[in-house]
């Protein structure tokens, strides 16, 4: 078994136990990266190559039975180039509640594939990322902010956001 350590986080070759064989055989051709995430309630994970995302959720979905976009979100890591962030989808397989964390890494101002095709949950959550954040999600039916303003200059949860924010507000 060869791992990888890549900030804190450590990867392998070798799926954790608890992943099904059904999730093993639908990310086999993807070439992912496994870990684990004792942190998370034991979440199995999966790091795929950023072109992939959407496919590798797919096969789960329809080779695996992960039928449910648990969430789907950013992580900013400023400090890491040329990949600052990590995008997650936590999947479910509602009848056997089998659940795996599947992540790629992006560099700013690149754009992850969509999973709006695979569920439609994932609309708001990816407008939710790309409005503090600022990743944009190719494919997305209405990319959009949903809580800033339009016109708001910036990206709230990103780390090197500003405390008191861009714009100081008076009564």
């Amino acid at each position: 078994m060869s791992k990888v350590t890549t900030s804190c986080m450590k990867y392998t070759d070798d799926a954790p136990e608890g992943v099904s064989e059904a999730a093993q055989s639908a990310l086999a051709p993807l070439d992912v990266r496994w870990s684990e995430h004792p942190e998370l309630g034991g979440w199995p994970g999966c790091l795929v190559e950023t072109v992939r995302f959407a496919e590798a959720c797919a096969a789960l979905r329809d080779s695996a039975g992960f039928d449910m976009l648990v969430d789907h979100t950013a992580v900013d890591y400023p400090d890491r180039k040329p990949e600052r962030f990590t995008v997650l989808a936590l999947l479910m397989n509602m009848t056997t509640q089998e659940r795996l964390m599947v992540r790629c890494r992006v560099a700013d101002g690149a754009s992850v594939p969509t999973l709006c095709d695979l569920w439609k949950s994932a609309d708001w959550a990816e407008r939710e990322t790309f409005d503090m954040f600022g990743i944009p999600f190719e494919g997305h039916p209405d990319l959009t902010r949903i809580y800033m303003p339009q016109d708001f200059d910036g990206w709230p949860l990103r780390r090197d956001f500003p405390m008191q924010g861009h714009n100081r507000f008076r009564d």
